[in-house]
């Protein structure tokens, strides 16, 4: 192999080292809806939908084999103390046996029930249906929690920008007073009020990267993720928002098919009330060997079978499955209630925060001019300290008033895409773009 090929060949196997050495030592760095699909899909409780549907395919299994024969083996060995016997004495008397045995196979096989084994198939598909929408609501209400704890996130992570924008400007101020009483023309508590107000933000940093490393350990076990990740900042348009918002079609949310399968759930069941009141015809055959056989007489052991059909009807239940009927209707009722109510509330926090748009539009559009009037005011302040105008605490007063608007203007900017999320959390969808 020439030199040439050898070092074109160790250029490329470097390249691709640092390719996958990179690749493989980023960090994700997730988007509000990619952590929101993760938990969806990770979070333990989503396991039990699958885990209800195979409860619900045994289920099926089982109601369905009412179509099949049913098989019964039984046998009986006993002795009476009297049985059937004739009068006659001698040569010609006869009666059964005091001791009798048996052993049958008897058979059943449905013919009609009324469309009962039907409806019971339909009921179980639907209580599994309900089972499953009530872990698709559960799951859905994480949205709220991951949420809070994303948006946490942001408002730590401006916090700390500017809290470490202001130790840099302390900072500076510390060095130049730190010179003033060095050579006399300032007293020394000027000095020691600069370093406290250090120390007091290094505090503060570490106050806050501890709430933040909390806030990414809750996303975390929500995700159900091991490894280390970031986020990022991305906020929907207001507008976009607004212009989704019909307060006439709200059902997106997963509550309303819950209540939808609750009320099909009590309309099979009446269904099934109407059909109990149907007859039940079954065929059967009975086959044996035993002593006696049918004929009770005979002290012989015989083979003997008989086939049949039955008919079964309740021709009268006192109305008990009408006013089962009418309960399931109240309940219906009920439903419908809650339903009513559960879309007032969906209202009623859809408004807020609507409400909370509009109001942090209208403080965001101010929140510049009052940064910039606080950073002009600081920089006066900051001239007059060195120049022995007034002290380090009058100076950290105007500069911590400034911190606070710079706070409050990025607080208002997170707050109002934080009320955007929620917006689309309580409208039920996934995604506004």
């Amino acid at each position: 192999m020439s030199g040439a090929l050898i070092k074109n060949t160790c250029m490329l196997l470097l390249l691709f080292g640092g390719v996958v050495h990179t690749s493989f030592g980023q960090e994700a760095v997730l988007s509000l809806e990619q952590i929101q699909a993760e938990v969806q899909k990770s979070y333990p409780l989503a396991r039990g939908k699958e885990l209800f549907q195979r409860h619900n395919d045994l289920s099926l299994e089982n109601i369905r084999a009412n179509y099949l024969p049913q098989l019964y083996a039984n046998g009986k060995l006993s002795y009476q103390s009297d049985v059937t016997s004739s009068p006659l004495s001698g040569a010609n008397s006869f009666g059964a046996p005091k001791d009798q045995y048996s052993l049958n196979l008897d058979i059943e096989q449905l013919i009609y029930n009324g469309g009962r084994t039907k409806s019971q198939l339909k009921l179980n598909e639907i209580s599994t249906e309900i089972d499953i929408q009530n872990v698709e609501v559960k799951m859905f209400a994480l949205r709220e929690r991951v949420n809070d704890a994303y948006f946490s996130i942001l408002l730590l992570r401006q916090s700390k920008s500017i809290l470490k924008e202001k130790k840099k400007t302390v900072l500076a101020s510390l060095h130049q007073v730190s010179s003033a009483v060095k050579s006399g023309m300032m007293a020394v508590a000027n000095q020691k009020v600069l370093e406290s107000e250090v120390l007091l933000i290094n505090q503060q940093m570490e106050e806050l990267d501890a709430a933040e490393k909390s806030a990414f350990e809750s996303l975390a076990e929500l995700m159900n993720r091991a490894s280390e990740f970031d986020i990022q900042n991305n906020s929907s348009e207001v507008d976009n928002v607004k212009q989704l918002i019909k307060y006439d079609d709200l059902n997106e949310r997963p509550e309303y098919k819950l209540y939808s399968d609750q009320r099909l759930l009590l309309d099979e069941k009446i269904e099934l009330e109407k059909k109990n009141r149907m007859p039940i015809i079954t065929a059967f055959g009975q086959f044996g060997y035993g002593q006696p056989g049918y004929n009770q007489l005979s002290d012989e052991f015989d083979s003997y079978y008989m086939l049949g059909a039955r008919l079964s009807w309740n021709i009268f239940d006192w109305k008990a499955s009408r006013r089962n009927q009418r309960k399931f209707n109240i309940q219906k009722e009920i439903i419908d209630t809650q339903e009513s109510s559960f879309k007032k509330n969906q209202l009623v926090d859809l408004k807020k925060e609507l409400n909370n748009i509009s109001k942090f539009e209208i403080l965001i559009s101010k929140d510049d001019a009052i940064v910039e009037l606080k950073e002009e005011v600081v920089r006066s302040s900051k001239s007059q300290l060195e120049n022995g105008i007034i002290t380090s605490s009058d100076y950290l007063e105007e500069l911590n008033k400034e911190v606070q608007a710079k706070l409050n203007r990025e607080y208002h900017q997170i707050q109002l895409s934080q009320s955007i999320a929620e917006c689309k959390r309580i409208l039920g969808k996934t995604e506004i773009r």
